[in-house]
């Protein structure tokens, strides 16, 4: 039930079962999530007062529903002891999420967690802290069904059992091993159905094809591909020497593609990644500001260049009407082009090998593109102002403007991508400003040339 489609009278019915303890067991933690994300844009107080009237487990599964903000605010008003049983609750990747969230937010008292958490937890949370967030090992998860090549299939349906009744999660296959814990092959569960239970998985395992995996410290890239690419509910991690690490599962895979994709989105847009709808007004001033500060400066380097033709403005105020229609088309040609290509990477469908089909492509769009509406704004601006000189130079600025937007859209992003720089946080504001500049310089350059 999404938050868009519930009224009061909904929520007041939620929150009164959930005091009695009669809500419906079988709820999605996302819509106890949806009720609680209403509830505390309405009444904090409440909120915390409700959450904590669940249990550690199913608190602990719909904090890691609730945007972000609302966890670091739920973080700051608990104590120790409910942190870390909300911890000792979660799957170790979200248990490792949410250390790192209370770590950032509230160092002092992740210490004091962390103390009271079980041996087993601390060993789990330290080794996939290890992991950069850009690596396969930050998206692991070490529980999983595992059983040695040596076991019956009765042997491994037992072992499930005992798995489950310990509180794991959804299954989708069976890692099996070798008994040195070198990974073999992940088969269905469903598979398992039809072999005879006395048989072990030497015995059946050549039957099933190769299963895919991944190297703890490959980019989460490989892994976000080989998801997509082969349709996988589930991925292996394995360490150099081939040793089951764990497991990735899909969802976590398309969380992962979101936050790509909300990071891509927004630092095309020059606005922080980490920034959500419900972050507070001080934090989102902020983040925006600073963006906000780096485009004046470059909007004063543009002014700058537009005062060198002062003498040029002031004896032709058309000029000055038609400067942000070149700068405007320019920008959006950019951003355009931008955005397919940084795409493009990010989904690795762009290498270094296909760079010149690539440009070649997106050149002759821009040329095209150039002739097109350069000619179009030359031909309006001889309507609106019937001035041959200045028609000409807008359609000469426009067409190089544009080829430039092309040119520079598509290789900024990939040579930035080279030199180990985001390309969606540098491309706009390395391009953008470059074409103000040029689009700006070369429009008063040619009516300067042209007209005086």
């Amino acid at each position: 039930m999404g938050s868009e489609r519930m009224d009061m009278k909904s929520l007041d019915l939620y929150l009164d079962k959930l005091e009695k303890g009669t809500y419906d067991i079988h709820m999605s933690d996302a819509d106890h999530a949806a009720f609680l994300e209403v509830l505390k844009q309405h009444d904090e107080e409440k909120f915390f007062t409700y959450i904590n009237l669940l249990s550690p487990e199913l608190r602990a599964e719909i904090l890691m529903e609730l945007p972000i903000p609302f966890q670091v605010d739920y973080i700051r008003e608990s104590d120790e002891v409910r942190l870390s049983r909300i911890i000792e609750a979660l799957d170790s990747d979200d248990a490792t999420n949410f250390f790192l969230t209370i770590a950032k937010k509230e160092k002092e008292k992740s210490r004091k967690v962390f103390a009271l958490l079980s041996p087993e937890r601390q060993e789990v949370i330290s080794k996939l802290m290890t992991y950069p967030e850009d690596q396969a090992g930050a998206l692991m998860q070490t529980e999983l069904f595992v059983v040695p090549s040596y076991k019956s299939i009765a042997e491994a349906i037992e072992i499930l059992a005992e798995l489950k009744r310990e509180g794991l999660g959804t299954v989708q296959s069976v890692y099996v091993t070798d008994e040195r814990g070198k990974f073999i092959k992940a088969i269905p569960i469903d598979d398992l159905l039809i072999e005879k239970p006395d048989q072990t998985f030497d015995h059946i395992i050549d039957r099933y094809p190769e299963s895919y995996s991944v190297l703890a410290h490959e980019s989460i890239d490989q892994v976000i591909e080989s998801v997509s690419k082969y349709d996988l509910p589930t991925l292996a991690v394995l360490d150099n020497k081939g040793h089951l690490l764990g497991r990735i599962t899909h969802d976590d895979v398309v969380d992962a593609v979101q936050k790509s994709a909300t990071q891509q989105i927004y630092n095309l847009s020059r606005l922080h990644e980490t920034e959500e709808i419900q972050e507070s007004f001080i934090k989102s001033t902020e983040t925006r500001s600073i963006w906000l500060g780096i485009n004046l400066a470059n909007a004063i380097v543009a002014s700058l260049v537009i005062g060198i033709f002062e003498e040029v403005l002031s004896v032709m105020v058309a000029l000055a009407i038609l400067l942000p229609i070149v700068a405007n088309m320019a920008g959006t040609a950019s951003v355009q082009t931008m955005t397919v290509i940084i795409r493009q990477m990010a989904l690795g469908n762009i290498n270094f090998e296909l760079l010149r089909p690539i440009f070649k492509k997106e050149l002759s769009i821009s040329l095209t593109n150039g002739l097109l509406f350069g000619t179009a704004s030359g031909i309006a601006a001889q309507v609106w102002f019937g001035n041959v000189n200045i028609s000409v130079a807008i359609g000469l600025s426009m067409f190089v403007s544009l080829v430039l937007a092309g040119v520079l859209g598509t290789t900024v992003p990939i040579l930035l991508k080279r030199m180990n720089f985001d390309p969606a946080v540098a491309s706009s504001v390395i391009v953008i400003t470059a074409l103000d500049i040029i689009g700006f310089f070369t429009f008063l350059w040619f009516a300067e040339l042209i007209a005086l």
